[in-house]
């Protein structure tokens, strides 16, 4: 089974690591950003935690404070990082991504437990791929 995975940074440099382009647009209506973050944080099913919490790339002062969560709606895997990063920079999800939110009408279901397992397991083989 295959799923898409959503883009949280646009690159990465070896100097400064995890950065957004500037063209990546912000979401400053907050009746959006909301319908956003419900889907982000909300929908679908958590496949994925790890202990603890992770920093904030963009502002080392602020510590650990981004949620290691890894979500499925049964088509796309995102991470909780996605609604930390909208929330806090209003940063919206990349284009295909927020495309697919939208005609979801912001909606996600929890997919089957096999599904679930499927999309684990799709995240732990792409990661074993890369390396």
């Amino acid at each position: 089974m295959e799923f898409k995975r959503a883009r949280l940074f646009d690159g990465v440099t070896p100097e400064s690591g995890p950065y957004f382009d500037e063209s990546r647009p912000r979401i400053a209506d907050q009746a959006e950003r909301d319908r956003l973050l419900e889907f982000l944080s909300h929908g679908g099913a958590a496949i994925e935690r790890a202990a603890g919490l992770a920093p904030d790339q963009l502002d080392a002062s602020k510590g650990k404070v981004v949620p290691i969560v890894t979500m499925t709606d049964g088509v796309w895997i995102w991470t909780l990082a996605h609604a930390y990063y909208l929330e806090h920079y209003g940063f919206a999800p990349d284009s295909e991504f927020y495309e697919y939110i939208k005609s979801r009408d912001y909606r996600a279901d929890g997919p089957e437990e096999e599904i679930q397992s499927a999309a684990l397991e799709f995240l732990r083989r792409s990661r074993t791929a890369r390396r």
